[in-house]
């Protein structure tokens, strides 16, 4: 009998605080392993959320990895998306695990499939696949395939056993497995849903770990040759994992590091701080304001939720900026006729007053709850529309600045199919902002 022993993490989200004890539950379970070992991140490890992932670009992240002796990793929307071209570049120079990635084909890091030889001589074949994001990854710069074709062009791979690490999802993993009976294994993450002692679709063993790390994977399988005879796959809880003297302290630390390095960029001095607070959030439009004037569009539509504060003081550093914007949002320039901006501002202005206390998640949203809305030199009453203090004419064209999450959230539909939506890449709302102080301190 031939034994195989995989340990498996996903969507860490820069969740350190899990982080010393999935070490170490790696680090036993390697050596408590009578057989092969292989170790595998499954994507999203990386979340700009934590200040020291942000500080450092989420190379802090890739020193940690390094811990865990991974054999691969295949990166998730966080990575591809929540950081820039030049950053994604760099993120892996000092990995010690391959990353594999067979849909984005222009990356500087991410290989195709990995044959791994097992010490009994059976090939282990091993793809990795990110979900496909086609209307956000060619604007980062990144040529995207369609998992299913790469799949249908890769298969059958020339091994014995096939496992994919997949971050597309368990929709996806599960029309995979329908599809590809020749993948024997496929671990999932994207959805952060949780497999507690595995699945199975089409014969197709499917584990997943959940998220943040409150969960971490362990799959052993047992051969007779190259022939799988059984399999046991757990997720095991990891605050029911025994936590050691330091272990807090270590935390602790890389957050302290990660204020530290962000408290060094400084800002010149506001006129004044400003409260984010009904009736007037002074804070929310002097921010559509710095947004309008960095982008140069002369109007912006956003509720006051998006900043985290309810006041702005005077004197701001990048960590303040952090706390205050933490969000994995851009900007989207929309360029609309009058008749289209007049069904966008009666659809929104109508369904966000629905949602002022309302809390929010997803769609990059690190907030608590919507907010007010603000319009800058937009105004829409009795059904009337105005761009920059005029009424607004049916077929003129008029641009608007709006966050990202508008446009992909489901609270406003109609917004979707109006106008012409540019998301302004690379930089995330918080960065804008900063580049906007910037420029203000250049020209004063």
């Amino acid at each position: 009998m031939n034994s195989l022993r995989i340990l498996h993490l996903n969507d860490l989200h820069s969740h350190f605080e899990n982080f010393p004890v999935i070490e170490r539950f790696f680090a036993e379970k390697s050596e408590e392993a009578t057989g092969d070992v292989l170790r595998f991140d499954l994507g999203d490890n990386v979340d700009r959320a934590h200040p020291l992932t942000e500080a450092t670009a989420g190379r802090s992240n890739i020193e940690l990895m390094n811990r865990l002796g991974l054999t691969a990793a295949t990166i998730g929307n966080n990575e591809g998306l929540g950081l820039t071209h030049e950053m994604l570049s760099h993120l892996y120079d000092q990995a010690n695990f391959d990353v594999l990635l067979s849909n984005l084909t222009n990356t500087p890091f991410g290989q195709g499939p990995k044959i791994i030889e097992t010490s009994w001589g059976m090939k282990v074949g091993i793809i990795g696949l990110t979900a496909p994001y086609d209307r956000a990854y060619p604007l980062a710069g990144w040529d995207l395939r369609y998992p299913m074709d790469v799949l249908e062009e890769l298969l059958p791979l020339d091994c014995d056993f096939t496992i994919l690490l997949s971050h597309l999802g368990k929709p996806r993993d599960e029309e995979i497995a329908e599809r590809f009976p020749e993948i024997d294994l496929i671990i999932g993450s994207h959805t952060h849903h949780l497999f507690e002692d595995g699945s199975k679709a089409n014969e197709t063993l499917l584990a997943a770990a959940g998220r943040y790390g409150e969960h971490v994977g362990l799959i052993d399988l047992d051969f007779e040759g190259n022939q799988l005879v059984d399999s046991r796959i757990h997720a095991y809880d990891t605050q029911l994992l025994p936590d050691l003297p330091g272990d807090k302290e270590r935390v602790s630390a890389w957050e302290d590091e990660g204020h530290k390095l962000l408290q060094q960029v400084q800002f010149e001095a506001l006129e004044e701080g400003l409260t984010n607070t009904a009736p007037d959030y002074p804070a929310s439009h002097y921010l559509a304001e710095r947004f309008c004037e960095q982008k140069q569009v002369p109007a912006m539509l956003l509720a006051s939720g998006l900043l985290v504060t309810d006041y702005l003081p005077a004197e701001l550093d990048l960590d303040m900026l952090h706390d205050f914007l933490p969000h994995s949002i851009r900007l989207v320039k929309f360029t609309f006729t009058g008749d289209e901006l007049s069904q966008a501002l009666a659809e929104i202005t109508q369904n966000a007053s629905f949602m002022v206390n309302q809390t929010i998640q997803g769609m990059g949203f690190r907030g608590k709850v919507f907010g007010e809305l603000i319009l800058h030199n937009l105004t829409f009453e009795e059904g009337k529309a105005s761009y920059l203090g005029q009424p607004v004419e049916a077929n003129e064209t008029y641009e608007v600045l709006m966050p990202d999450q508008y446009l992909f959230a489901r609270y406003f539909p109609i917004l979707k199919g109006l106008g012409h939506a540019e998301i302004l890449f690379p930089d995330f709302l918080r960065e804008c902002f900063a580049h906007a102080l910037k420029k203000k301190e250049n020209h004063a």
